[in-house]
């Protein structure tokens, strides 16, 4: 495997935890981790099986969550271990407390700065620390036409559907 792969395999575990996040598929969320990883996680310190409980907890109440991660960083620092640096720009929307009504939605700047490490052959976080350069919240009404298809956070969301919409 080249280094190149290598790199490939630690952005496709950033974009998967991103995807996770955003459908709340807390299994895959996990799964980005190594079980002894330690993620500094804004008000939350600890290990990923407590990360997931922590999103869990406060996702509760966001109707639309959008992870983008970008300008992805990766040092080598052993044949195993890499520490990368990667942005990621947060959408997440507190549900309306009325059909229709306002709400809320923060946006968030911040960076994932990992240790990932290679072990049995795959690539995972080791260790995260998310570094905040802002969040603001602003008032949004949301005005998604009825008859479009809306992102849905859990396995019904169109992307685990690939495959059962048949011939183009």
């Amino acid at each position: 495997m080249s280094r190149a792969d290598d790199r490939f395999e630690i952005q496709d575990v950033l974009f998967r935890y991103a995807r996770a996040v955003d459908r709340l598929d807390h299994d895959a969320i996990a799964a980005c981790y190594f079980d002894d990883a330690v993620d500094v996680h804004g008000g939350y310190t600890g290990d990923a099986a407590g990360l997931v409980e922590d999103i869990r907890t406060r996702h509760r109440t966001i109707d639309s969550s959008q992870h983008f991660i970008s300008n992805v960083l990766v040092e080598f620092t052993g044949q195993d271990s890499a520490d990368v640096e990667s942005y990621c720009l947060c959408f997440l929307r507190q549900r309306s407390a009325e059909p229709g009504g306002e709400q809320e939605l923060a946006v968030i700047r911040c960076r994932y700065v990992d240790r990932f490490e290679r072990r049995d052959g795959s690539w995972g976080i080791a260790d995260r620390v998310v570094v905040f350069d802002e969040s603001r919240v602003v008032s949004v009404v949301d005005r998604l036409a009825p008859d479009w298809v809306a992102s849905r956070r859990d396995g019904t969301d169109p992307v685990y559907s690939w495959g059962d919409r048949g011939p183009a």
